[in-house]
């Protein structure tokens, strides 16, 4: 009840809220903190939820489930166990991928690319938004002259500022490309 609970609360309606995750632990610190053993557990039980809720033909084995935990944990980068859940829930209502008549490592690999892919596009989107709004503070500089010396003193702070955002969104970019890069 409690997962559900989490899970309503991620995703109002249905529409997952990416960044929200990012109150949760990433699931490397919880390994390093419970110990791996029982992060697979947690993400194993994961994987045995989304089996039993979709009708294949072939389905996985406990075996294949374990595999396919371990490998999400290899392969976790920064996400949190909340970012699974989500994964999987939008996966049972084919939001991901399509489930035909197998469920497997590979489809799992395939939601989780895709569900990483729709979580950075919108922590671009709203990087993008943010640049843009401290872009529109650089056109005050051409009204200074016109301001009384001490407003265009603070006006001026105020863009060193904005640089400075848009300094550490694009070092913050660069990390997320770089993590990305080592995670693949």
């Amino acid at each position: 009840m409690e997962l559900i609970q989490i899970t309503s609360e991620l995703m109002p309606g249905g529409v997952p809220k990416y960044l929200e995750v990012v109150k949760y632990p990433m699931i490397r610190q919880l390994a390093e903190q419970m110990g791996r053993k029982k992060i697979i557990l947690l993400i194993t039980l994961m994987v045995k939820n989304l089996c039993s809720s979709v009708n294949v033909v072939r389905n996985m084995n406990e075996d294949q489930m374990i595999e396919a935990a371990a490998m999400l944990l290899d392969e976790c980068g920064n996400f949190r166990l909340e970012d699974y859940q989500m994964m999987f829930t939008m996966a049972k209502r084919g939001n991901l991928v399509n489930i035909l008549d197998r469920m497997d490592i590979q489809v799992i690999g395939k939601m989780m690319d895709e569900y990483w892919n729709r979580r950075n596009a919108v922590a671009e989107t709203i990087n993008s938004e943010e640049i843009n709004h401290f872009e529109t503070l650089g056109s005050l500089t051409r009204n200074i002259e016109q301001l009384h010396p001490s407003h265009a003193k603070m006006v001026k702070a105020v863009e060193g500022l904005a640089a400075g955002f848009s300094s550490l969104s694009k070092f913050k970019a660069e990390i997320l490309s770089n993590e990305e890069a080592k995670k693949r």
